[in-house]
């Protein structure tokens, strides 16, 4: 979940109720939440993480998608206050839950640190600049 300054509300993606995942996108005025329907979403996923990047006003996306963990996604998804949108970066993290991402508005920068895998934690640091 994260707060999306462009349209002032929060952006809800997917979860677990303990046996299903969801693809559903949800959106928190203050008040009220309303499920929206776009017509691309992402895959179910539990566990993601996401920030808003002020540089192209919008939410975005990054990985897990497995309920054991083993093989979760390493894909990243920009949520533009209407529907979602696959993005392909030159360089992308492996994939990774349990991990931070936030922006740096000094830097002008996503931030994404840690987490974990199928195999040990890891302590790296990745940096995404998105262009409008």
């Amino acid at each position: 979940m994260a707060y999306d300054a462009a349209t002032g509300a929060v952006v809800l993606f997917g979860g677990n109720n303990g046996s299903t995942q969801y693809t559903d996108t949800w959106l928190w005025n203050g008040t009220n939440w309303t499920q929206v329907f776009p017509a691309v979403s992402p895959t179910t996923r539990q566990g993601a993480n996401m920030a808003y990047d002020p540089s192209i006003g919008a939410v975005v996306l990054f990985g897990v998608d497995n309920e054991t963990w083993t093989d979760s996604l390493n894909d990243t998804w920009i949520w533009n206050g209407t529907t979602w949108k696959q993005i392909q970066p030159a360089t992308v993290p492996p994939n990774r839950y349990g991990f931070g991402i936030d922006y740096d508005a000094a830097a002008k920068i996503l931030v994404m640190f840690g987490g974990y895998s199928s195999g040990p934690a890891r302590g790296d640091t990745w940096l995404l600049a998105l262009e409008p």
